[in-house]
C-alpha cells in the first residue's frame, strides 16, 4: 500500500492518495487537493479511482469532491451523521467562511462504524470517532490511521462548529490511544506523526 500526500491550496487541509501497487486500485482520502491534479497523478500512475472518502463534511476536505466523482465514476463516501452536511452550506460551514457557501451532490454511499471498504487487496476499517463533527470517522489500516481533524500532531480538532461536541470528541481520544499496536498518523492538518508519539506528547492525550 502506497500513501502520497497530494497539494492543497487555501485552508492547508491535507489530501490523500492511497493505492494498492498489485491492483492499481486508489482511494482519495478527504479530497481538497486541485481535482486536475489528481486525476493527473491517477494518469500517470495508471491508476483506478475506486472510491471517495470523507472522514468529515466540512468544506475544506472535500472542494474537489463533485468534480472527482463526474471524471472517475468513485462513489464518495461519509458518514451517515455527516451526509446532510453535502449539500447544506451551514452545515459544511463554508457559508460561514464565503458568505454564499458551497454545496455537492449527495453522498453515494453512507458509512458506519466497523465499514470495511475494499481497496485491491486491502481492508480499510471505519472507525466514528464523533467530537469534531457528529459523524467524523477515521480510516484504519494496518499501521496506518488517517484521522481527519479529529486528531493532530499535538492538537485536535475544534469543537466549536455545527455539531461539534467536546465530550464526544474526548471519548472518540480515548478509545484512539487505547488502540493496541503502533501506528503512523495522518491528519486533517499539519505534520504526520505517530500514535505513540502522541499518547506521550500529545496534552489532549495524556489529560483525557
Amino acid at each position: 500500500m502506497q500513501i502520497r500526500k497530494l497539494p492543497v491550496r487555501g485552508f492547508a487541509s491535507n489530501s490523500w492518495l492511497v493505492f494498492d501497487e498489485e491492483s492499481r486500485m486508489a482511494a482519495v482520502i478527504d479530497p481538497s487537493a486541485d481535482a486536475e491534479v489528481v486525476l493527473r497523478l491517477l494518469r500517470e500512475g495508471n491508476l483506478t479511482l475506486s472510491m471517495i472518502l470523507l472522514t468529515h463534511g466540512h468544506f475544506d476536505h472535500i472542494f474537489a469532491a463533485d468534480t472527482l466523482r463526474a471524471s472517475s465514476g468513485a462513489p464518495l463516501m461519509i458518514h451517515e451523521k455527516d451526509a446532510p452536511m453535502l449539500t447544506d452550506a451551514t452545515r459544511n460551514v463554508s457559508a460561514l467562511f464565503f458568505g454564499k457557501g458551497n454545496v455537492y451532490k449527495p453522498a453515494d454511499r453512507l458509512l458506519h462504524g466497523g465499514d470495511a471498504l475494499l481497496l485491491g487487496n486491502n481492508i480499510i476499517t471505519v472507525r466514528h470517532t464523533p467530537g469534531h463533527t457528529e459523524g467524523s470517522v477515521c480510516f484504519v489500516l494496518p499501521g496506518r490511521i488517517f484521522t481527519g481533524d479529529t486528531l493532530f500532531e499535538g492538537s485536535i480538532g475544534r469543537t466549536d462548529l455545527p455539531g461539534g461536541d467536546e465530550r464526544a470528541l474526548n471519548e472518540s481520544l480515548r478509545r484512539i490511544a487505547a488502540m493496541r499496536g503502533e501506528y503512523t498518523l495522518y491528519t486533517g492538518h499539519g505534520n504526520v506523526t505517530t500514535l505513540e508519539h502522541e499518547r506521550k506528547n500529545n496534552p489532549y492525550l495524556s489529560n483525557i
